[in-house]
């Protein structure tokens, strides 16, 4: 069972609709259909926070406040203060190797050269956790990985990342738990 949602991004009105906040834009997308969700910054955690009831369920919706590469300090900070093991936490992200509109659920494994993701895995000490990666891809070959995941996404990208089928494949995953819902959300 999930307990906590993990949207890595980066802050700042200059990041807010770049590649790399897929997952920031997800999850405030998840929040705000039919819940009114408001976010907290816990300053001792560097993180936004919010906590909201899905029937008997209480999430935890995180984003870490600070910058992709270092996300593993405010996950691991959080982890240990809810004392949430890491194989109740979704780390949602954004993935180059899929093209915008595919995801991919996973359950453990490598970072994939994911700088925050790897920032996760090595504070926390393990990969066994949950992953939901949004495409943002294919990168332009001509561009850095850098300026690729920094750039502004599309309008079609943002408004897939907005879309009922992204939003209730979260849902999915939360209602019926990541085991039951990988193969439908890979698949589709």
């Amino acid at each position: 069972m999930i307990k906590a949602i993990v949207a890595l991004g980066n802050p700042g009105k200059e990041y807010a609709k770049t590649r790399h906040n897929a997952a920031w834009i997800l999850l405030d997308a998840w929040a705000a259909a039919g819940m009114s969700v408001p976010w907290k910054l816990d300053k001792e955690l560097n993180a936004m926070k919010s906590e909201i009831l899905l029937g008997d369920k209480r999430i935890w919706m995180i984003k870490p406040q600070t910058f992709m590469n270092l996300s593993g300090e405010a996950v691991r900070a959080f982890s240990w203060y809810y004392k949430i093991p890491k194989e109740e936490i979704l780390v949602v992200h954004d993935e180059v190797a899929f093209e915008s509109g595919k995801m991919k659920l996973s359950f453990g494994g490598s970072s994939g050269g994911h700088n925050g993701v790897e920032s996760i895995i090595q504070l926390l000490g393990a990969q066994e956790m949950w992953r939901l990666r949004l495409g943002v891809g294919p990168r332009m070959p001509d561009m850095t990985l850098s300026d690729w995941v920094l750039g502004q996404l599309s309008d079609e990208a943002e408004k897939w990342l907005k879309s009922e089928k992204a939003i209730e494949a979260l849902t999915m995953i939360i209602n019926e738990g990541p085991e039951n819902t990988q193969g439908k959300i890979n698949a589709g």
